[in-house]
């Protein structure tokens, strides 16, 4: 039990982490230097914000340092509930990681705006974005298994890992969309609707776990 409740602790600590440095990367830093309707000026935006650029790819590291940690703790916190699907699950979480991790790639090809057009520059952005999507397909099925492990758990409340649920359904629907009609409206309009439970699918079980997970109720 005491194991447990470390592992909990580390997970939901590390979920927010990730949320709040993830938050910086692509909440403030990433529109400030891509903007889709802008392309004729990404490279003077790239150029003009390029430490803010470097930070943002330092933050996009410790995501995926932080990734890597959660998939093995998750799986020790759940394999007594399933330990098959906890597996699954870990391995699914690792393989996003590793394709998020090549998408990031591409980012740091663009550390020397002033030396690379901005044509290259932009097939970059796009190139990360359309790989990172195809990682977030696998990171949505991750995202269903783990919903699964939390209504085995019990002890976790059903409005979360429903929660967890939606948020993986989310993910797996709006980034097959975004790969198969990247252009679309029904697509942005999918995508700004499913945004609040695709953010707080994972965000839900992250507080449970610090608060509760892992505790004695005996």
């Amino acid at each position: 039990m005491i194991k447990n409740r470390i592992f909990a602790k580390i997970t939901g600590y590390s979920l927010l982490l990730m949320a709040i440095i993830a938050g910086f990367a692509f909440g403030y830093a990433f529109p400030k230097i891509f903007n889709p309707g802008q392309l004729d000026i990404v490279q003077s935006n790239l150029a003009g914000n390029l430490q803010l650029y470097k930070l943002m790819l330092l933050a996009i590291l410790i995501v995926l340092l932080l990734d890597l940690l959660v998939s093995w703790t998750l799986y020790r916190y759940f394999k007594n509930d399933n330990k098959k699907i906890a597996l699954l699950s870990s391995i699914l979480r690792i393989v996003y990681t590793v394709i998020f991790g090549i998408a990031a790639f591409y980012l740091t090809k663009n550390l020397h705006p002033t030396e690379t057009s901005n044509e290259i520059i932009i097939n970059n952005f796009q190139l990360f974005h359309s790989i990172w999507s195809a990682g977030l397909i696998i990171f949505g099925i991750h995202l269903l298994l783990v919903g699964i492990l939390m209504k085995f758990h019990t002890r976790i409340p059903k409005i979360l890992w429903y929660l967890a649920l939606t948020a993986g359904a989310s993910y797996v629907v709006v980034h097959f969309l975004k790969l198969t009609f990247s252009q679309s409206d029904f697509t942005r309009i999918l995508e700004m609707i499913l945004a609040l439970p695709m953010a707080i699918g994972e965000l839900g079980l992250a507080v449970w776990l610090i608060f509760k997970g892992g505790k004695d109720y005996k």
